[in-house]
């Protein structure tokens, strides 16, 4: 759920037509993570926007900031407004924890200040492994509520059964519940010490108290052992049980995604694309700004996925290349991980597979993982070759036999 940008005049918030805090509060009880955005070049918080972060006590750890548009001033700046936000927010938000706030320019278009562009690649990281945990984090989080409510009415299963068993036969049933009421904060320490449960799991004394009084005590259920030993089950057996089905901490997005792609999983998440590097991290042309242009041996020697590939190393060596080349089944799997089409991927093998052995070494792999970034990042076609920079330096003379450059 997207809100447009918070405003601060008098007048659009009169002209609203209803109240934006009790409409923030509705969706925070019930999303999983809640971003908050914020403009590296026009920072501000106004009061309409410390107003809808007060109403977000008690979600802190669902908060993650955002200081978007980073790329728009330059490294001093940068630092400057980044503490501003922070002391902004240290002042707005009551968690004694200093909240999370990554830095960057999160839109495909490229990065007007390259300054920063490893620090805004690695943030960008750290944003897309948060969302491709929120499954998980989502999970975790109803199930540890699915407990509080367990022990909870574990507590009241106990406190009803005092209470009955308290109560006489036939006569003075009123006297003796107004006298158990009265002294309910010591009902509460017996039943507490009695059955080693924690404060907690208690219900709130003046409220229940108010509530006790509506009702007759004569008129409750006995304490059923059989029910207890339900709930006790549910706590020591079910709960971890569901827990192990969890995907771990540890795993990747792509490891995750194939736990969370079964027959149980949300059709609509299926094909979700996996957060990989974006162009506009790729190598910046120090030829640019030269008026006169390359010379050919720095064309012939420039890469333009050179970074990809670097960045890329680790994951190939993981895949376990034999040789330094991934055998046809390995790199089979890798692109179907993707979520692309057959013949999308058939095509993107035609063209990563440029010696046409049908393995991939590192330098293949990494133009694979490209255009297949292309396809889910940007939307674009495929290509029906590869543009020159994209093509590796040690490859470009099998093209050129080709007549492909």
């Amino acid at each position: 759920i997207d809100t447009p940008g918070i405003l601060s005049g008098e007048k659009q918030r009169v002209n609203r037509g209803y109240e934006f805090n009790k409409v923030v509060s509705w969706f925070a009880e019930r999303a999983d993570l809640i971003i908050l955005l914020f403009d590296a070049h026009k920072l501000d918080i106004s009061d309409e926007l410390k107003g809808a972060i007060d109403v977000l006590v008690g979600h802190e750890d669902k908060i993650r900031c955002i200081l978007n548009k980073a790329d728009q001033i330059d490294r001093q700046q940068l630092m400057r407004v980044y503490g501003a936000l922070l002391w902004s927010l240290g002042k707005t938000m009551s968690s004694p924890e200093v909240a999370r706030v990554y830095v960057g320019s999160f839109w495909q278009e490229p990065l007007k200040n390259l300054d920063n562009a490893e620090l805004f690649e690695d943030e960008e990281r750290d944003l897309m492994r948060d969302l491709a945990i929120l499954p998980r984090q989502s999970a975790v989080r109803k199930i540890n509520e699915l407990v509080k409510r367990i022990r909870k009415v574990k507590t009241l299963a106990y406190i009803i059964g005092h209470l009955k068993s308290q109560m006489p036969a036939v006569m003075g049933k009123e006297k003796k519940q107004q006298k158990l009421i009265n002294d309910l904060p010591n009902v509460f320490r017996t039943i507490l010490k009695k059955y080693n449960l924690a404060p907690g799991d208690f219900p709130d004394l003046p409220k229940f108290t108010s509530k006790l009084r509506e009702t007759k005590f004569s008129e409750f259920s006995s304490l059923q052992q059989s029910q207890i030993e339900a709930l006790d089950h549910a706590l020591n057996v079910d709960i971890p049980r569901l827990m192990e089905q969890l995907p771990s901490e540890k795993d990747t997005p792509e490891s995750l995604r194939a736990k969370m792609g079964g027959a149980g999983a949300n059709p609509n998440t299926i094909n979700v694309p996996l957060p990989t590097r974006a162009e506009k991290f790729g190598k910046k042309d120090t030829h640019a700004a030269n008026p006169f242009g390359a010379g050919a041996d720095d064309e012939d020697n420039y890469w333009a996925l050179a970074d990809s590939a670097e960045r890329l190393r680790d994951s190939f060596e993981a895949l376990g290349p034999e040789g330094g080349f991934l055998s046809p089944q390995t790199a089979r799997d890798v692109l179907l991980k993707t979520g692309l089409g057959k013949d999308q991927l058939r095509q993107i093998w035609n063209l990563s597979d440029i010696d046409r052995d049908g393995y991939f070494d590192h330098e293949e792999y990494v133009v694979a993982m490209f255009l297949c970034d292309a396809v889910i990042q940007k939307g674009r076609p495929i290509p029906e070759s590869l543009p020159p920079s994209v093509v590796p330096p040690s490859k470009r003379s099998l093209i050129r036999e080709r007549g492909g450059i």
